[in-house]
């Protein structure tokens, strides 16, 4: 409930921050979620309504709402005056937490112009900034494209939540460019990258799908890249991007990897550059009138005592403890997520927009290819008859998927590491360009 915190757990955060600060690392806490894992801003219109469920709410009263608003700002200052058990700092205090962003992928559904979540962000930025301003702040958002950058609104992509009915990211509430600029007290433009996602109806998942998809994620940082060093003047952080890896999806499991080494790849070398570029070598500082690629944080590294939950997880050392089937959310749960994330209302906004410009679903920037199974640098897997079947996922909802691939790969194989050594040899790039500039974040 409101104002009542879990001494174990925060205790547990206590050690994270602490441990985090003994290796040199930094950390970026996130104060909400837009989805429904850990609570986030449904808990929180939950609470404001005394409700239990979802039923008749929804997700633009986080917004909207000054008992919301309220609380959220509470619950901040709450964590921020913390005072570590294991460092005795505060947590406003402490150089380790690197930036406070805001919320995990925010959205207003079915609001085209972004009006409200524009008005939160630029709210809660200044206010979490005017209380810890030693510290970054960031938007957590996935960056879509809006009214003030019409001109990238081809690159917006598409969603699903059932993996059947696709829906335009025309109107998410989010808009890039105004969520960051000078009118908030943002440091870090965020922007998120899953092709698997966001370019699945366009490009398909699995194998198959690399040579679009990676045209695709090149296409999109380059935007965000331009848009932060030419207008924002910020460093530009990619918060999140990953490839999804299973042996029951499309294409050979061993090509899966090669595809998402491809894009790790890809997005580090962008943003290398971008860093580079930037970096003057006669007065060995960085220029501040550019905004460079800041830096990105894959989704994700686990132990092998975690599980898989959506398939984009790597391990190191292995392929992890169990490979569930690729992730597909039950029609219940569907429906209930999508009564209160707006989602009639966006369809309807998404078709008027549309309606009135299908330019914006011109994907003018794809060029067919080869795709990772048919790539020089695919691992070729070894397909013996008597280990390789066909194996069909059943689900109600979705009775048509059946894949075949070879269940002893999993228990062999240990290609997650050749993704580690991209993230290791990454980290050490970037902790090399940090040490050549010459000014401190910290304050």
């Amino acid at each position: 409930s409101p104002g009542v915190y879990d001494e174990d757990w925060l205790d547990a955060l206590d050690y994270v921050v602490a441990r985090a600060g003994e290796h040199g690392l930094k950390l970026v806490l996130t104060l909400t979620n837009y989805w429904d894992a850990y609570g986030g801003m449904e808990e929180y219109v939950k609470w404001a309504n005394d409700a239990n469920e979802t039923a008749g709410l929804s997700i633009t009263e986080f917004y909207t709402s000054e008992a919301i608003r309220d609380m959220y700002r509470s619950n901040f200052l709450a964590l921020k005056d913390r005072v570590n058990t294991y460092t005795n700092l505060t947590y406003a205090n402490d150089p380790t937490i690197l930036a406070w962003e805001l919320a995990n992928e925010p959205r207003n559904p079915g609001d085209f112009t972004g009006e409200v979540l524009q008005g939160w962000i630029a709210e809660m930025s200044q206010f979490v900034k005017d209380h810890a301003p030693n510290q970054l702040v960031t938007s957590g958002s996935e960056g879509f494209f809006g009214p003030s950058t019409l001109q990238y609104m081809y690159l917006n992509g598409n969603g699903t939540f059932d993996h059947k009915q696709y829906t335009a990211q025309m109107c998410t509430g989010v808009d890039f460019l105004t969520n960051h600029d000078e009118t908030t007290a943002i440091d870090l433009p965020s922007f998120h990258l899953y092709p698997d996602h966001h370019a699945e109806e366009l490009c398909g998942r699995g194998a198959p799908a690399s040579d679009c998809a990676l045209q695709w994620a090149r296409a999109q940082t380059e935007a965000r890249l331009r848009l932060a060093s030419q207008v924002l003047g910020k460093p530009l952080y990619l918060g999140e991007f990953g490839k999804m890896k299973h042996p029951l999806m499309e294409g050979t499991l061993d090509a899966q990897v090669v595809y998402r080494n491809r894009l790790y790849s890809q997005v580090y070398n962008m943003i290398q550059q971008s860093a580079v570029d930037a970096f003057d070598e006669e007065s060995q500082e960085f220029s501040n009138a550019v905004g460079v690629g800041g830096g990105s944080t894959f989704w994700m590294l686990a132990s092998p005592e975690y599980k898989d939950y959506d398939n984009f997880t790597v391990y190191s050392g292995g392929n992890g403890p169990s490979l569930p089937p690729p992730w597909v959310p039950s029609m219940e749960a569907v429906a209930t997520q999508s009564d209160f994330r707006n989602y009639r209302e966006e369809q309807e906004c998404v078709a008027k927009v549309l309606g009135q410009h299908p330019d914006w679903t011109d994907h003018h920037w794809f060029v067919a290819g080869r795709d990772a199974d048919e790539w020089y640098d695919t691992v070729r897997r070894m397909e013996e008859d008597d280990r390789v079947y066909t194996r069909k996922f059943t689900s109600g909802h979705h009775p048509e998927y059946t894949f075949t691939f070879d269940p002893a790969i999993a228990e062999k194989w240990y290609l997650d590491a050749s993704t580690v050594a991209l993230i290791q040899n990454h980290a050490s790039n970037m902790n090399q360009l940090a040490r050549l500039n010459k000014h401190n974040w910290w304050g």
